[in-house]
């Protein structure tokens, strides 16, 4: 048997009714999570330019562009826009075993498909469960040489969660999820060399179309390999390499705990990559012992993390708001001197005050081989003599061992989202996502996102 048939098989028996109920209210928390950085990363100028070049005003109206003044588009147009706007901030949720975001690609394909059909929030979060389980099974048996390699997970393997909810939300059975799936091995992207740039976001975005679409063609009775995975030039071999990869580690294991569950899904606390979290978080508990420090008055700042973290975030001059997420000696500097990392610290005209620009070329970043792949080590010379010291190990975010408590997720949803909705709407939206019921459509969210009165 196929390994695409064996993993559309394990799959669809992801069901609702089975599930622990543990993992719908992750599942509700992350839909909440996902549209409140999309409202927030949604007047990205790279948008305005999905938008124009797509001629959307031309296509059917079938699902609702998130914070895009009510405008609607096909379900098509829906995911590649969302899903780019899910992922332009970088401040969407995590995984540890998939080494990237597993929302992102999934609740835009889910959402838009919920609005064509009229499925119930039951069926949603069913879909969304399916689609994280998928991407973060394929991490557990291509990672990490997959992501040292240079690809970026969340849209090379999201576009496979991508497509396994988009299936769920179809309701394709075991044949054609298999084809769906055979079909996504043609439509992974997604390159590491442009972190940094507004094309990393719209791998997330295309990741989320090319699901939808694979489903849809599939439905249409399109067929492909279903070796497209195993074969001499397929996914394994030639996005990872001979000896490089487990198909059994991904195909085993689906009776034990779900992913979102175990390790969990992480909701990220500070709006850029989570690669310079541990930094960010290290130079935090030295301010709650110091209190805030004078740019002025810091001789040098050093920073250790690991290697494989460095790697992207290894950024001594950035050059944009953008680019500053991926710098963790901006980060850390900024966390040092600011006390916290905010949205509106990445704002292009403003990112790089006078204070930072002179301190930066005295902050220095190396790497460690420790075997805690997250730990971030911090020293700060005072050039008064004194040295601070502190460390943390931080996995992307906020998560099972150290959840996000409600209140807290909804502070962050309202800060993202009341700029598009307003604040009461904002809090209205976030109330209704996390009370929705099973048999709930999600209408009255999307009238919300769209400004319109529920």
């Amino acid at each position: 048997m196929s390994f695409a048939r064996e993993l559309a098989r394990r799959a669809l028996s992801i069901r609702l009714e089975t599930a622990p109920p543990e993992a719908a209210r992750i599942g509700r928390r992350a839909f909440a999570d996902t549209l409140g950085v999309a409202l927030a990363g949604s007047d990205a100028s790279s948008l305005d330019a999905l938008e124009a070049v797509l001629d959307i005003g031309a296509a059917p109206s079938q699902a609702t562009l998130w914070g895009r003044g009510g405008r609607r588009a096909s379900v098509l147009h829906a995911g590649l826009v969302n899903g780019t706007a899910a992922h332009a901030l970088d401040f969407d949720d995590c995984s540890t075993t998939m080494g990237g975001h597993p929302s992102a690609p999934v609740v835009p394909v889910v959402i838009a498909l919920a609005e064509m059909t009229g499925a119930t929030a039951g069926k949603a979060l069913e879909a969304w469960m399916t689609g994280v389980e998928v991407e973060t099974r394929l991490a557990r048996g291509l990672l990490p040489h997959h992501y040292e390699k240079g690809w970026h997970p969340t849209a090379t393997l999201g576009v496979f969660g991508a497509t396994a909810a988009a299936a769920r939300m179809l309701d394709l059975n075991e044949e054609q999820m298999t084809t769906a799936l055979a079909v996504a091995v043609s439509m992974a992207s997604g390159l590491k060399s442009n972190f940094g740039t507004p094309v990393k976001p719209l791998h997330v975005g295309q990741a989320a179309h090319n699901g939808i679409l694979a489903a849809l063609v599939t439905r249409r009775g399109i067929t492909a390999n279903p070796e497209a995975f195993e074969h001499n030039y397929g996914f394994f071999n030639l996005f990872n390499g001979a000896g490089t990869y487990d198909a059994d580690a991904i195909l085993n294991g689906w009776d034990g705990p779900m992913e979102v569950l175990e390790p969990g899904i992480a909701i990220k606390q500070h709006p850029c990559c989570g690669s310079a979290h541990s930094a960010i978080d290290a130079a935090l508990r030295i301010v709650a012992r110091e209190g805030l420090l004078a740019a002025e008055a810091i001789e040098r700042i050093d920073i250790r993390t690991h290697e494989r973290r460095l790697a992207h975030t290894n950024r001594p001059e950035p050059r944009s708001g953008l680019d500053a997420k991926f710098s963790v000696q901006f980060l850390t500097a900024r966390a040092l001197t600011c006390g916290q990392i905010r949205l509106a610290d990445f704002d292009d005209a403003t990112f790089l005050t006078a204070d930072l620009a002179r301190l930066l070329p005295r902050v220095e970043a190396t790497g460690h081989q420790a075997p805690d792949a997250y730990l971030g080590r911090l020293q700060v010379v005072m050039k008064d003599g004194r040295i601070f010291e502190d460390s943390a190990s931080t996995r992307f975010g906020r998560g099972p061992s150290n959840p996000m408590s409600d209140a807290e997720l909804r502070a962050k949803f309202t800060d993202c989202a009341a700029p598009s909705l307003g604040e009461v709407k904002a809090g209205a939206a976030f109330d209704t996502i996390l009370s929705l019921a099973d048999d709930d459509r999600l209408d009255v969210v999307m009238a919300l996102v769209a400004g319109e009165e529920a």
